[in-house]
């Protein structure tokens, strides 16, 4: 995908936390329940992970730590890149919800990270939609609205919240048997960031950087599949695991490990290589 021109800098109001959050949550409420009941493909069939599995999840990055490496790089902000926020109204299956929760929480890290306040709050009206229609928004707290606004301008206490009520929502999840809920946001997450630093490498001068922030996005890369490797027998999820496998050779073909500049050609063709998965994932 050929990124478009740089739109201008706004200030961020990242508020995530106010569609996953959990604090104060102990029971989920009716319209929680009405939710989860009219997901087209409501996953009902959950799967015990292994200890080193639950483990991984439960530790899986977050997309801020992506989209912050992307920033020490100097990468750019192009909004065009990101998922159109018009989509999320064609997201009806839980399935579909799931990983596009993922998606439109990368893209959010991504406007977040840049301070773009008009492009987060699109992102924050998309992923308070999904939350909400997949019964994961909790119980709202004002106490952290008001938090967020004390953050607003302190970046790296904003990633803090935000990093905890990640993996408040992960415990969340869990706990109320939906770990393939998790697996799927996660999965989304990782496959937009990829996509976003993969695409800002192609029109990067020098993309030696952003190349080096892909290589290191090799290990989570293995994590997922080694998550998603309990699933094989399961007809929703296989065909995740099977996309994301596609992106293997990122790390394998191209020398990128090294954090090497990569040549134009090769930089186009991972681009297109994340791009045709993350596709699959917001079609």
């Amino acid at each position: 995908m050929k990124a478009l021109t740089k739109i201008q800098s706004g200030l961020a109001l990242v508020a995530l936390i106010l569609v996953l959050a959990t604090t104060g949550c102990n029971n989920a409420s009716t319209n929680d329940q009405n939710a989860n009941a009219a997901a087209a493909d409501s996953i009902t069939k959950e799967v015990t992970l292994s200890p080193e599995s639950q483990n991984l999840l439960q530790t899986f990055p977050t997309p801020f730590e992506l989209t912050t490496m992307l920033e020490k790089a100097k990468a750019g902000f192009i909004f065009d890149m990101t998922n159109p926020p018009s989509n999320v109204g064609k997201y009806t299956t839980e399935t579909s919800k799931s990983l596009n929760l993922g998606v439109y929480s990368a893209d959010l890290c991504y406007s977040a990270t840049y301070n773009r306040s008009d492009e987060t709050n699109k992102f924050l009206a998309c992923t308070n939609k999904l939350a909400d229609e997949l019964g994961i928004a909790g119980v709202y707290d004002q106490s952290l609205l008001e938090k967020v606004k004390k953050f607003n301008n302190n970046k790296d206490s904003l990633i803090g919240l935000i990093s905890k009520i990640f993996s408040q929502t992960n415990n969340f999840l869990a706990s109320n048997n939906r770990t393939q809920v998790a697996i799927l946001i996660a999965a989304g997450g990782f496959a937009e960031g990829l996509y976003l630093a993969a695409a800002l490498g192609e029109v990067a001068k020098d993309n030696t950087r952003i190349m080096a922030v892909i290589a290191g996005q090799k290990e989570n890369h293995g994590k997922l599949l080694t998550i998603l490797e309990a699933y094989q027998a399961d007809e929703k999820m296989k065909p995740v695991a099977d996309d994301l496998a596609k992106l293997t050779p990122v790390w394998s073909n191209y020398g990128i490990e090294s954090g090497k500049k990569i040549p134009q050609q090769q930089a186009v063709e991972i681009s297109d290589l994340t791009e045709s998965v993350r596709l699959a994932f917001i079609k």
